[in-house]
């Protein structure tokens, strides 16, 4: 665990104990398919999408989707919006130092306002002492069938601060490792750090805090950081994704948020 932060967790995930675990076909009530109607409720105790006020029409598109599929929390409650932040003002600190190292350019206002949202978010679950918060940006969209059996074998997962919907590799400015965990019924889990992205992620009540702590000066884009924070965590995703990135459409770019490194 890194020095930058007091916060002290009681244990880690030991993977190799978990490849050698036997389980049982499990069933779970959190997701059903009636011919009738689709329906997605996450075990999570809230659901937050990311999305800038401006945004009305991609917002608009995203509130009919998530009634589409009829995504919910694990009490029913229908996902909450979080205004996104513009970056005009933030409670965290902001340096360059790492961006200039790299010969990068300074971080914009978008970058800034991403990074301020994220937390602003992950300060929502820690007031509200929710155990675990699914947290989307406005161009999120799930693979359903695989949604479906992630929350069908919950109760498989293994304890985790950081659970990844979807990710690319990030190349980082450190070593960085990842591996594959086998657990029957949740395919194509990884264990480790450089996920890239934040569209689609699950985080643990400590796990929040954690990343208050170590974000209070951002020193990259959010992908970047949250990339890099994930060694210090028990950080699991998914690839092949879960949930992915909604493809840009005709004048349409697929995010209005930056979050790079």
């Amino acid at each position: 665990m890194s020095a930058q932060t007091s916060i002290v967790k009681q244990s880690q995930t030991n993977t190799s104990v978990l490849r050698r675990e036997t389980l049982r076909p499990t069933f779970s009530p959190w997701t059903y398919q009636s011919q009738r109607k689709l329906a997605v409720k996450f075990p999570v105790d809230a659901i937050f999408f990311i999305s800038l006020k401006k945004a009305a029409v991609r917002r608009k598109k995203l509130l009919q989707y998530f009634e589409a599929i009829n995504l919910t929390d694990k009490y029913g409650n229908a996902p909450q919006w979080h205004i996104a932040n513009d970056g005009n003002k933030v409670d965290h600190a902001v340096n360059n130092w790492l961006k200039k190292a790299h010969k990068r350019p300074n971080m914009s206002l978008s970058e800034i306002g991403c990074c301020a949202s994220h937390r602003e978010v992950w300060w929502k679950q820690v007031q509200n002492d929710y155990e675990n918060v699914l947290i989307l940006e406005d161009d999120a969209r799930f693979d359903v069938e695989k949604t479906n059996q992630l929350v069908t074998n919950w109760n498989r997962l293994p304890g985790f601060d950081f659970l990844h919907l979807g990710w690319e590799y990030y190349a980082g400015y450190k070593e960085q490792t990842i591996e594959p965990v086998e657990i029957e019924g949740l395919p194509d889990l990884w264990k480790g750090d450089g996920m890239w992205l934040t569209h689609a992620y699950i985080t643990s009540r400590w796990g929040a805090e954690y990343l208050l702590e170590r974000t209070k000066v951002q020193i990259n884009g959010l992908d970047a950081m949250t990339a890099d924070i994930q060694g210090e965590l028990d950080a699991y995703g998914f690839k092949p994704f879960i949930a992915y990135q909604e493809k840009a459409t005709s004048g349409m770019m697929r995010s209005q948020i930056s979050h790079t490194g």
